[in-house]
């Protein structure tokens, strides 16, 4: 089964908090999205993520875990950050940027405001002449080489 854990999608994460969930988001065996109305008339959008990768940055208060079983997730701290295209991706970032800078994408919709949580596949490479909208905009974000990811095995 590995780690299952619910976590809010919101625009405001910082990279460090982003970095605690990433590598289990690009390695995810299943993501589920969830509507949630607490009694006080709370509207949340969350994600029930179950991922037997998980990243190797502490976690504290970014998620809630659900589940876990007796096996250890696989820890990975490895990443690029260098946008070239074929790279995995996730990305809190607008339709837009993802639009534009990215392909095999699956959007996962924001509690408010136009940051979503994006996870794909770069479609673009940044170089002199051109720099993706989520790089100009400082977007939290984690990239993987298909080298890095061949290299783990999974």
């Amino acid at each position: 089964m590995a780690k299952v854990y619910q976590l809010e999608v919101y625009g405001p994460y910082t990279q460090a908090n982003f970095d605690a969930v990433a590598h289990s988001l690009l390695f995810a065996d299943s993501i589920q999205p969830v509507f949630t109305q607490t009694e006080g008339g709370s509207n949340n959008r969350n994600i029930i993520v179950t991922s037997g990768v998980e990243s190797s940055e502490p976690a504290p208060n970014v998620y809630e875990l659900l589940a876990d079983d007796s096996q250890s997730e696989t820890a990975i701290d490895i990443a690029t950050g260098k946008f070239v295209e074929g790279n995995l991706i996730a990305v809190m970032c607008t339709t837009a940027e993802a639009q534009e800078d990215m392909r095999n994408f699956v959007t996962y919709f924001a509690t408010s405001g136009d940051i979503h949580l994006h996870i794909g596949v770069c479609n673009t490479t940044q170089s002199q002449d051109y720099t993706p909208g989520i790089v100009a905009n400082n977007r939290v974000i984690k990239m993987m080489t298909p080298q890095q990811v061949k290299s783990l095995a999974l």
